[in-house]
Parts: C-alpha cells; sequence; structure tokens
C-alpha cells in the first residue's frame, strides 16, 4: 500500500488526480479521523507506476456539464 500526498509540494490537496468519468482508477471514501469524517481517495484497482490518477468526480448537474463538458467525459 502506497499514500500519495502533494500537500508538501504546494498546499493544494488534490492537483495530482483528475476527472474521469469512464477510466477512473480510485474511488472516493468516507473514513473518521479523530471522530471528524475525511473524504479519501483508495486505488479502485492496481496502478501502475507513471500512471494518471483519475477518478470519477460525481457531478452530473446539468448547469455544470454544460459549463465544464469534460465531466461527462
Amino acid at each position: 500500500m502506497f499514500s500519495v500526498d502533494a500537500t508538501g509540494e504546494s498546499g493544494l490537496l488534490g492537483r495530482l488526480v483528475n476527472h474521469s468519468r469512464l477510466k477512473f482508477n480510485c474511488a472516493t471514501k468516507v473514513v473518521e479521523v479523530d471522530s471528524v469524517p475525511r473524504l479519501i481517495l483508495v486505488a479502485a484497482r492496481d496502478v501502475t507506476v507513471d500512471e494518471e490518477l483519475l477518478y470519477d468526480y460525481g457531478d452530473r448537474n446539468k448547469e455544470s456539464l454544460e459549463a465544464y463538458p469534460w465531466l461527462a467525459t
């Protein structure tokens, strides 16, 4: 098991993870840390070295899809 954390580089928590509705390799999961719910990403399958990390943002709102058509891909 590995953990990828880019916060030390820039402070932006998700900057190394992108969206894919159809070809995602990560999924979201809620875990509690010190009684506080946190959203984490876990591998949905084995991820290879140098493979881009992708997850489905899950936004199907009509306005969002019109403004950001890439959410449908």
